[in-house]
């Protein structure tokens, strides 16, 4: 499968509402249905070692009252020591949560992904599940999550080696998400997922991700993020074990 040469584009609406009443003038209110922002990350070294790795993201996210929840999110990273490849992958999702706001609210969601460091060429994602929000306060929320998910994945294999190519499993996929707010401006988030095969415990993927993001100025706000990855059975030449770590400044608009 050839490398992706353009991941991701979007391209938004925004809509207008017309307010007013029969005792004064009316007039034209425009608002903006979606929340959008982006990131961007340069991380880098040179001397006695020499690095560089760049991270950019999207994100779009809509909120239809309590009714209904649309996100969506993209992020790609390529880096380079010297003149090895250190870092090339990409990844988009979309949810669709129904009452979101409610303490049980069911989610449809789907994702694609390819890391060539992980030799992967390709992962898509798709399931249907529930979350249940254990705690929704002003200053954070905790929300666990059950999902039944199809997981497709391709590999880069070397040729004649005898490796799969391809594999096909149904997972569970349990999530764990929690955000707590502080009152300077900055905000601690974890997530942890843990999908296992149907029925075979013993192949799982782990995923953990933590994040501290403080505000700068206006919108523009400075976050640094570790995410920890553990496969079980990983794509034939690869590591179980990978870690990312990620200084990026996010811009909300």
């Amino acid at each position: 499968m050839t490398r992706f040469a353009a991941f991701v584009s979007a391209s938004l609406l925004a809509g207008a509402t017309l307010a007013g009443g029969p005792a004064c003038a009316q007039e034209e209110e425009e608002t903006d249905p979606w929340d959008l922002g982006v990131e961007f990350g340069l991380n880098g070294a040179s001397g006695n070692s020499s690095f560089t790795i760049l991270r950019g993201g999207f994100t779009a996210n809509r909120v239809e009252t309590d009714l209904f929840e649309l996100d969506f999110r993209a992020v790609v990273r390529y880096g380079k020591n010297e003149e090895r490849v250190i870092a090339d992958d990409a990844k988009a999702s979309v949810r669709f949560d129904w009452r979101p706001s409610a303490r049980f609210s069911p989610f449809v969601l789907a994702d694609i992904a390819r890391d060539d460091i992980r030799r992967l060429d390709l992962k898509s994602t798709g399931g249907v599940g529930a979350k249940w929000s254990a705690i929704d306060r002003p200053n954070g929320d905790l929300s666990v999550s059950l999902a039944g998910i199809y997981d497709y994945q391709n590999f880069k294999v070397e040729p004649m080696s005898g490796d799969p190519e391809s594999e096909s499993l149904i997972r569970w996929s349990a999530r764990l998400k929690g955000e707590r707010s502080f009152g300077d401006g900055a905000t601690y988030e974890h997530v942890t997922f843990y999908q296992p095969v149907v029925d075979d415990f013993g192949d799982y993927v782990i995923e953990v991700t933590n994040s501290v993001t403080t505000t700068l100025i206006g919108n523009l706000s400075l976050a640094v993020e570790h995410l920890y990855l553990r496969d079980s059975a990983p794509p034939p030449g690869a590591a179980a074990d990978d870690q990312k770590y990620s200084v990026l400044f996010r811009l909300a608009f």
